[in-house]
């Protein structure tokens, strides 16, 4: 029996520099590693990634939004992740090539930080009369489910188009409080973990979380009020969004990547998945120091 790590190696190969590279990279991997599975990126699934062989690490080739989406389908392995970044940002995906090659036996025995970070899952309800309920203690028992899925990011109901305000409401932990938070007009509403903190939240002015704090972030889209601000909630509450008035293109989106239309009085209920998903971290870099360096933040003036 073998004594090399197993990997999962997953390829982006709609960038044309990943299929170069990998071709380049493979017999110095095949050396140090034994790949137990090649998968196609876009035909993997959660329930598909059940079936594959058991692995100690997946390497990850591809960008930012790659990552996001293998995490989803491989976090029921509840193996880490590497990323080798090929995208713009390399935001999450830490390592370049030459990175991983320095790094390797740090990368396969451990000796790396790892960063354990929250997943959400998400799931659409909607009642036996096509009505719904935000709050009260047996609205998921009296719900029909129409969509699941988990975010690594973020998930966010965006008005579409017509692109008329919507009107929400707001419901944090309404079996404890048995009542909705707020009712809100406006663009939308991210929740989003700490991972997605610097994504569509820091767009859209919400809070900058330290990576591995058990919590989400609220934000609301161009809300139709001068008071509500972002929030920070824990990752133990549970949220209930219902759709009171919605466009025809009102959609609710999971990390950028998957989308369902909404309708009124379909509820979207968001709460921590039970299991979270661990990214190895480059010894040379912090989270802090890939912000300052990736987003410019805390950058000094410059003189003209």
């Amino acid at each position: 029996m073998s004594d090399l790590p197993r990997l999962l190696l997953l390829a982006n190969r709609t960038i044309p520099q990943v299929s170069q590279t990998l071709e380049e990279f493979r017999p110095w991997l095949d050396q140090r590693a034994q790949i137990v599975a090649e998968p196609p990126i876009d035909q993997l699934s959660r329930q598909a990634a059940a079936d594959l062989p058991k692995a100690d690490l997946a390497v990850v080739f591809g960008g930012d939004g790659t990552l996001l989406a293998q995490a989803r389908h491989l976090v029921d392995l509840e193996i880490p992740l590497v990323g080798v970044n090929f995208g713009k940002l390399g935001f999450l995906a830490e390592f370049s090539l030459d990175d991983l090659k320095q790094h390797w036996g740090k990368v396969v025995s451990g000796q790396c930080r790892t960063s354990q970070r929250v997943m959400i899952e998400a799931s659409v309800l909607s009642g036996p009369d096509g009505k719904s309920e935000a709050d009260g203690a047996n609205a998921d028992e009296s719900s029909d489910l129409e969509y699941a899925s988990v975010a690594m990011n973020d998930v966010v109901i965006t008005a579409g188009p017509p692109f008329r305000m919507i009107e929400l409401e707001l419901a944090i932990d309404p079996q404890r409080w048995a009542s909705s938070a707020t009712t809100l007009s406006c663009d939308g509403v991210i929740v989003g973990t700490p991972s997605g903190s610097t994504a569509y939240n820091l767009a859209a002015g919400g809070p900058i979380v330290s990576p591995e704090l058990d919590a989400f972030c609220v934000t609301p889209i161009c809300p139709h009020s001068l008071a509500f601000r972002p929030i920070v909630i824990s990752s133990e509450s549970q949220i209930r969004i219902l759709i009171l008035r919605a466009n025809e293109g009102t959609t609710l989106v999971i990390d950028g990547q998957e989308s369902i239309k909404l309708r009124p009085q379909q509820v979207v209920a968001i709460r921590r998945y039970e299991k979270s998903i661990r990214l190895i971290q480059n010894p040379q870099l912090n989270p802090w120091k890939v912000l300052a360096k990736k987003m410019r933040w805390a950058a000094r003036p410059r003189r003209i």
